[in-house]
């Protein structure tokens, strides 16, 4: 069991495969990137049962870098064979 295998795996965040850690950042990174105002309190409160506050900031501050560098690669057309828009960077 590698690193592609839990790479194949994040369609299921269920998949046993993940630990609870890895879990809980999947979770928070699919309601990020689905419904960040889905956020709640129950939410908050079981994903910082596996991480630090610092953790927890770290990776909520990597998951909008992340976002927005994907929205940005989407907006300019980077990546994908129909650019958005008429200019090439």
């Amino acid at each position: 069991m590698g690193i592609q295998d839990k790479i194949e795996a994040t369609w299921d965040i269920n998949d046993p495969i993940f630990t609870p850690r890895e879990r809980a950042a999947l979770e928070m990174a699919t309601m990020f990137t689905e419904d960040y105002r889905a956020f709640n309190d129950e939410n908050v409160a079981r994903w910082k049962k596996q991480f630090t506050d610092e953790e927890f900031v770290e990776l909520g501050a990597f998951m909008a870098h992340a976002h927005g560098f994907g929205q940005l690669v989407e907006m300019l057309g980077l990546g994908d064979a129909e650019q958005v828009c008429e200019f090439e960077i």
